[in-house]
């Protein structure tokens, strides 16, 4: 399972914002494991008992294996001595968890394809495919980040950083029944290098290293071409596919793959009969999972049946969540989450759950991108005078009922910001100011300010149909003498105008990795490309020399360092309008489901906090009475989760 979002951009998505993406994360150290059971029911500042995390085991057999394949080439006997791995870790589910049950959720559109590869591949739907029903060879424990065993139980680093080697687990085994070996590793780097595929991106990952060999049939080696660390924790995150299906040119691939999938080792499987093509997608908890009784996955994997179906209006959506035909529901809009959910009967008689999580899910960047090529946006000034009209204060208070906070920072949250920098203010009497030691002090018929004969004038663009914000911006601007002309497009549109670099200002939001990754948004050699996640054109001598000291640096440490310099020189030069961010995940859901009392991954969003969450019997049953007694009533609990932030605090 890829519990983390570790793709190679920093940038995953550009949406018109509904304020949904949470806090940013961090990389930690070990932790204590512990934190007031009062933190986690949200109520601060109380003495309460503790809430212990558990330590869990990885466990494996040594003598497992092929026994014509030598200890020291991974197969029976095997000791890892001379190798890193990590067998004791934090839990990441509960030991109260119980299996059985359906979640039933929804998404707006059915996929363009159902592979987990290659041309159109990136959807909701795939992602959760790809985390529940594919493995990788390691992945980074989603509370602590450390990492730790999947399909591998150990590996090694070379002394110089340049090679990576891998011991594979002798008892994985694929869906089919059939062992999964080097061969597949090496078979998988190949598909994903297959310009056929059509995934470029992927392309420029993995091309960083070189074909992977099979040492053996357990021990598979890669060679770095390119100095990063991350080069380490994309093979070790890439899903595996079987050989014997993916040993064939990329196009064959995509065209047989389209709506199929391949055997998978995870421990979900999406049957044929669980595909109703434009409908609805089933994954089903598997019996014969190869790895179901290790004590490391205690607690995870708890529901039987995940059940996609689309709904195209999420509108529509929230009205199913209502009648009891969607179990769980990200509430994207502050007003009904403020002011219309707590009012509705089932969620006053506890049937329907609202509980905000407070999680490090990472945050992304929302606002307006300015295109800094062209004047007068090329002087910081002029950028300072757009965020000091933009009332961030005004819009969280009285049009989002301050659910948001406003973002003071390119890497909110978590261990990666920078603590230093001073938040930006509403402050029409510094635009003014500013706009005056510019050179902007006279004014046209209109009330515009004209400098050199031209108005200060710029287009704004946008695709979201809520635009309150921006239509009170615009009245700032105007009271400051700056026209805005408010454009709407599509969002295709909007993507590809703001992609081009053909904009002067456009109103964005962008998800955000738990990893950072500053290079693709924001060093200078893409300053005068288009079509990359660079929008803004943003260029910065330091920040170049930070990107590639940062992609060479193995240490957390230093790394963290680096980002919070580069985040403060970024946050200085403004190459964004900054948004708001909120800092929790606002979910409803039907009360059916317990949880850990942490509530799920540390750096869980809302698409992975179920993860770990199972369908309580005593409550199904219970929910199912009060449904037909209309005076009946269900405990609900805290409508916060506040465990993860307390978390972090304790762990200095």
């Amino acid at each position: 399972m890829a519990a983390l979002r570790i793709a190679s951009g920093l940038l995953l998505l550009s949406l018109p914002f509904l304020g949904v993406a949470s806090c940013g994360g961090g990389e930690e150290p070990a932790p204590t494991g512990s934190v007031p059971k009062s933190a986690a029911e949200g109520e601060a500042g109380e003495a309460a008992p503790q809430v212990e995390i558990p330590m869990v085991q990885y466990q494996w057999d040594p003598m497992a294996g092929d026994e014509s394949i030598p200890a020291a080439m991974g197969g029976p006997g095997f000791t890892g001595e001379g190798w890193d791995t990590n067998m004791e870790f934090l839990a990441i589910g509960s030991a109260d968890a119980v299996k059985g049950g359906t979640m039933r959720r929804y998404t707006t559109d059915w996929p363009a394809t159902l592979r987990q590869h290659g041309k159109d591949w990136n959807s909701s739907i795939n992602y959760m495919v790809n985390d529940l029903c594919y493995e990788s060879l390691l992945m980074p424990h989603p509370s602590t980040l450390e990492y730790i065993p999947r399909l591998a139980t150990h590996w090694k680093i070379s002394e110089d950083r340049s090679v990576y080697t891998f011991r594979i687990n002798p008892a994985a085994r694929w869906s089919d029944g059939s062992e999964v070996t080097a061969n597949d590793v090496v078979a998988s780097w190949k598909l994903r290098m297959d310009p056929k595929c059509l995934d470029p991106s992927s392309m420029g990952t993995y091309g960083k290293l070189d074909e992977p060999v099979a040492v053996s049939k357990y021990i598979v080696e890669v060679k770095c071409n390119q100095p990063n660390w991350r080069n380490f924790l994309y093979f070790s995150g890439m899903g595996i596919f079987p050989a014997a299906e993916v040993s064939i040119p990329g196009d064959e691939y995509l065209d047989k793959f389209q709506n199929a999938y391949t055997a998978n080792s995870g421990p979900y499987i999406v049957p044929p009969e669980g595909i109703v093509m434009g409908a609805s997608i089933e994954l089903q908890r598997r019996e014969d999972w190869w790895d179901i009784d290790n004590p490391a996955w205690t607690g995870m994997y708890n529901i039987d049946t995940y059940k996609y179906d689309i709904v195209l209006d999420p509108n529509l959506a929230f009205e199913k969540v209502k009648k009891g035909e969607l179990d769980y529901y990200l509430v994207p809009r502050a007003q009904w989450w403020a002011q219309d959910i707590p009012t509705l009967d089932q969620v006053e008689r506890g049937l329907l759950v609202m509980r905000k999580f407070y999680t490090d899910a990472p945050t992304g960047t929302s606002g307006i991108a300015i295109n800094t090529q062209r004047a007068p946006l090329d002087d910081l000034r002029m950028r300072q005078v757009l965020q000091a009209l933009y009332d961030r204060e005004l819009f969280i208070d009285k049009l989002y009922y301050n659910e948001y906070e406003p973002l003071q920072s390119y890497y909110q949250g978590g261990t990666y910001q920078n603590q230093d920098n001073e938040l930006f203010e509403y402050d029409p009497y510094l635009a003014e100011d500013l706009l005056i030691e510019m050179g902007y002090t006279e004014k046209d018929n209109e009330g515009y300010l004209v400098r050199d004969g031209q108005r200060l004038s710029f287009s704004l663009t946008y695709s979201s149909t809520f635009t309150q914000n921006l239509t009170i911006f615009q009245e700032n601007c105007k009271d400051a003498g700056i026209e805005i002309e408010l454009k709407y497009e599509t969002p295709a549109a909007r993507w590809k105008t703001m992609r081009q670099k053909k904009f002067d200002l456009t109103s964005t939001a962008w998800g955000a990795l738990v990893f950072p990754n500053p290079e693709t948004s924001f060093h200078g050699k893409y300053a005068d490309q288009v079509d990359n996640n660079n929008v803004t054109s943003f260029s910065d001598p330091r920040v170049d020399e930070l990107c590639t000291a940062y992609d060479e640096e193995y240490d957390v440490e230093v790394r963290r360092e680096i980002i919070r310099e580069i985040d403060g020189i970024i946050y200085g030069q403004m190459p964004y309008v900054l948004g708001w961010y909120n800092p929790a995940q606002r979910m409803l859901f039907w009360n059916k489901f317990s949880m850990p009392e942490w509530g799920g991954y540390r750096t869980a969003d809302y698409d992975a906090l179920h993860y770990v969450w199972w369908v309580d019997p005593a409550k199904e049953a219970a929910l199912e009475a009060a449904l037909k007694d209309p005076a009946a009533k269900m405990e609900a609990g805290s409508r916060e989760n506040r465990f993860w932030k307390h978390w972090a605090k304790s762990q200095g």
